[in-house]
């Protein structure tokens, strides 16, 4: 008799007979594994499993018992081998025995046996079916990490070390079921420097940062297409410069070429050729990338980055610029007067917002306008990127942000405001200013790049005669007044960096040059506020002192610091006037002030205070409070003020007779004895700083590392101006062999 299978699903008795013909009648009893009698399943019993939806009851009424038994004595020996293994042939998990998502193997391939072969063939095929079942339960699959092993998902493709070979092919099962792992690869020794454990850009594009940060952005170029309005254009540009706001954002970009990519697509767009809109968009995109300057280098180096920010710089005025122009808020009506729209003026509020308040480049305080962000990216660009062909482009911004500044002062001491805010067109950018002259410092100290046919020097020539002088000048006063305006102290900062920038510029163009000395003097206010610097300054870095006391506050300590700088800047200018132009010397003695008058608004131009003195007696006073000072620095000041009264001494025995008078001491053989044991002591120090600037300047040409690097910190340009003053030992001993002339004589 059939034993009944543990699958069996259509197959049950009623009156417990075996027949056929009730099986099919009433359903079977879930199988329980615990039963070990109930595991000889027949292969007829699988072949009626699969057919009894479409088996007749005829057909199983033909079946008779000694074809049944005959049936159950092929398979019962093939089922007996592995009676455990039948009742899972069907049976697949997702994740091994453990798990309970059971799915039933595909049956198409069982139920496409045709039911016209002969019982033998069925056995035979149903044998394979079941030994392949079987196979592929015990069929141990490869982890991911195998699968990403062997595929080199996870290789780079500047990896220098390459891949270890495969150890079993991927239709070698064999090797795959062993417990042993196979022997790694020895990896080849390479030479020193090449292994780099830092993941490459192209190991984040292999793992799909890169290609998922693309993806995201790629629609914003899609609506940068050149054939698409222009509104849709603004708006995608827009996004763009606003999503760069964002740290994250910006850090992906690097990793990612986004920064050259979208400097490319914002020109096909048509960024840079005159749209009020887009030209300020790529303006603020160049002056975000400039927030790192190995970005910044990289994109100027690769595209028409410094051309096209000059180019735009020589187009934008105070009148003509938007940024400007709404920062500034003016109505409707007048923005229409300068050609901005209202659908214009939409997008610039939204810009000059996003400037304002994500971008972090400015304070609040300043006034964003076209001509700072493109000066701000300029001046971050390395100076050898700057082509001397767009040098006038640079002079002609500078001088036009320069020639408010005579008038306002004059308004200034005559009661007005410096600057009034009834009428911003009168009002420069300081920032702006400053960036222009860090730019023209770097010319002229000769950083930018070599270029034989730009005109140079000759359009430095030709604004002397368009009084650049004067204006220098009128800035520094202007400076100096809002440095010490109440009402304004967020300006402060920013007034004193661009009063010390103009100096440096003067002392660059009066250096050996006596038209340019000549310029400088011919202003009737230059010596008056040259002086008065030196006074002031002078004063500041006491005030500090006093405050710093016996403390270290840092804070006082970055107060004094800067006054010595623009007091040595200011005694600097008055040297190379004296040393050049021989009239100075009568200039000086002849300028009238008063050593403690505190600058009031009726003296900015010419002191009127009742105990006003010769400029040659304040230089005397600043001179003997150095003399009393025990600063480290103080030797280098004295000295340098000590060569300095010897240059206005020579061939003028007024200023002799002034000077000496000054000074303290009961001869002025005395007096003159200390003027030159200081000149003597500045002297020795200028040569020894010399000759170790030229052995660190020399040693850093061949490569070498050297202990005193310190000494070219300076980011300003004095290195380059002590390197370049040849004459400065010759001029110091001249001065030292005079001052002992007149002692002995």
């Amino acid at each position: 008799m059939l034993g009944r299978s543990r699958a069996e699903s259509s197959m049950s008795s009623s009156s417990g007979s075996g027949s056929f013909e009730s099986a099919e009648v009433l359903p079977a009893p879930r199988f329980s594994p615990k039963t070990p009698e109930m595991v000889s399943k027949t292969q007829s019993d699988t072949l009626i499993d699969m057919m009894h939806g479409s088996t007749s009851s005829s057909r199983a009424q033909s079946l008779t018992p000694s074809k049944s038994r005959s049936l159950e004595d092929v398979s019962s020996p093939a089922v007996a081998v592995r009676p455990s293994l039948v009742a899972s042939s069907n049976i697949r998990t997702y994740a091994g025995k453990s798990r309970s998502f059971l799915v039933a193997l595909p049956a198409p391939q069982l139920g496409s046996i045709s039911r016209t072969n002969s019982h033998s063939q069925s056995l035979l095929e149903d044998e394979d079916i079941l030994g392949n079942s079987q196979e592929d339960e015990f069929e141990v699959r490869e982890s991911y990490t195998d699968l990403r092993a062997r595929w080199g998902v996870d290789n780079s493709e500047d990896d220098p070390r390459p891949p270890s070979p495969d150890p079993a092919s991927p239709g070698d099962k064999s090797k795959k079921r062993g417990k042993g792992k196979q022997p790694e690869a020895s990896r080849p020794l390479l030479p020193n420097g090449m292994l780099n454990d830092l993941k490459s850009i192209t190991e984040l594009r292999t793992k799909g940062e890169t290609r998922r940060f693309l993806d995201e952005v790629g629609y914003l170029f899609e609506g940068l297409d050149a054939k698409g309005s222009i509104g849709v254009r603004r708006s995608s540009a827009l996004e763009i410069v606003t999503k760069l706001c964002d740290a994250e954002f910006a850090r992906k970009t690097k990793a990612a070429d986004f920064l050259g990519r979208t400097w490319e697509v914002l020109r096909e767009a048509g960024a840079g050729n005159g749209d009020k809109v887009l030209d300020a968009i790529l303006i603020f995109f160049a002056a975000l990338v400039a927030r790192d300057p190995r970005d910044l280098a990289d994109l100027a180096s690769k595209s028409d980055f410094a051309s096209v920010l000059y180019h735009m710089l020589a187009v934008f005025e105070r009148e003509n610029d938007p940024l400007w122009l709404i920062s500034s808020g003016l109505s409707d009506a007048e923005l229409r007067k300068t050609g901005i729209s209202k659908a214009d003026k939409t997008s610039l509020v939204s810009l000059q917002k996003s400037i304002r308040k994500k971008s972090g480049l400015f304070e609040d305080d300043i006034t964003i306008s076209n001509r700072l962000l493109l000066s701000q990216a300029l001046v971050i660009l390395p100076p050898s990127l700057h082509d001397p062909v767009h040098l006038p482009t640079l002079l002609r911004s500078f001088s036009l942000e320069l020639s408010p500044l005579p008038f306002r002062i004059s308004a200034y001491t005559s009661g007005l405001s410096l600057f009034p805010s009834s009428s911003p067109s009168d009002t420069p950018s300081f920032l702006h200013i400053d960036n222009c002259l860090r730019l023209l410092d770097s010319f002229l100290l000769g950083r930018w790049a070599d270029n034989p046919d730009a005109p140079g020097t000759r359009e430095l020539a030709s604004l002397r005669k368009d009084s650049l002088s004067e204006s220098l000048v009128a800035l520094c006063v202007a400076c100096d007044v809002v440095s010490r305006d109440t009402q304004h102290p967020d300006q402060h900062l920013i007034a004193l960096r661009c009063m010390e920038s103009a100096l440096r510029i003067l002392i660059n163009l009066t250096h050996d040059d006596l038209p340019w000395c000549q310029a400088v003097l011919d202003d009737r206010y230059a010596l008056l506020a040259i002086v008065r610097l030196v006074v002031t300054s002078q004063r500041q870095r006491i005030g500090a002192a006093a405050k710093l006391g016996d403390s270290e506050d840092a804070e006082e300590v970055d107060i004094a610091a800067p006054s010595l700088d623009r007091l040595c800047l200011a005694l600097g200018l008055l040297t190379n006037l004296v040393q050049v132009c021989p009239a100075a010397r009568d200039r000086t003695r002849d300028t009238s002030l008063d050593f403690s008058c505190a600058g009031k608004r009726a003296c900015t131009l010419e002191c009127r205070c009742a105990s006003r003195v010769s400029a040659l007696e304040c230089l005397v006073l600043v001179y003997l409070q150095h003399c009393k000072s025990e600063n480290e620095l103080d030797p280098v000041v004295r000295g340098h003020m000590a060569v300095l009264f010897g240059l206005l001494m020579q061939g003028c025995r007024e200023n002799q007779r002034v000077i000496l008078r000054a000074l303290p001491g009961a001869s002025d053989r005395g007096k003159l004895n200390a003027l030159v044991e200081h000149a003597r002591e500045f002297t020795l120090f200028y040569v020894e700083f010399t000759k170790r600037v030229e052995a660190v300047v020399h040693s850093q040409s061949r490569g070498d590392e050297e202990d005193e690097e310190d000494v070219l910190e300076g980011g300003d340009g004095s290195i380059e101006r002590v390197l370049r003053d040849g004459k400065g030992e010759t001029v110091a001993r001249d001065v030292i062999a005079f001052l002992e002339r007149l002692r002995d004589a």
